[in-house]
């Protein structure tokens, strides 16, 4: 049997940051399917990782995801900028909780919002993780 889980649920969640990019595009300038190759526009995001679980009981296939999405701000202290960033953040967070369901047949329950770098080159550059748990969708075997 094949499915479509982890292109339907990074489909759903790239559909929220685009469309968050095309109403907000001084906000976020460019949402990306997966991470980009090469110089970015900023403040930038991106569907990062999508590790899986996958459990099977008695013809049933369990599969749990917790993506994540990497968004990122170009370097510096400006309080100006940073102030400018948590309000991108609380903003996504509002348009990821419009929509719980990224998939048909699917809910995400719980998130984690946490700081990090990323690293390019010499360079680092603030970013904010949104790590979406529990993500899952029972299939029947065949």
């Amino acid at each position: 049997m094949t499915t479509t889980f982890r292109s339907d649920i990074g489909d759903g969640i790239y559909g929220v940051l685009a469309a968050y990019a095309a109403a907000n595009p001084a906000r976020l300038a460019r949402a990306y399917r997966a991470r980009p190759s090469g110089q970015v526009d900023l403040p930038a995001a991106w569907v990062d990782a999508r590790p899986e679980t996958v459990a099977h009981s008695v013809g049933v296939r369990t599969r749990t995801m917790t993506p994540s999405v990497l968004v990122v701000r170009s370097p510096g202290d400006n309080a100006e900028a940073a102030q400018a960033f948590d309000n991108l953040v609380d903003a996504l967070l509002d348009a990821f909780t419009a929509v719980p369901q990224f998939a048909a047949g699917t809910i995400w329950d719980s998130l984690a919002i946490t700081d990090e770098e990323l690293a390019v080159g010499d360079y680092l550059f603030p970013a904010v993780r949104f790590a979406f748990g529990n993500i899952s969708i029972a299939e029947g075997r065949s």
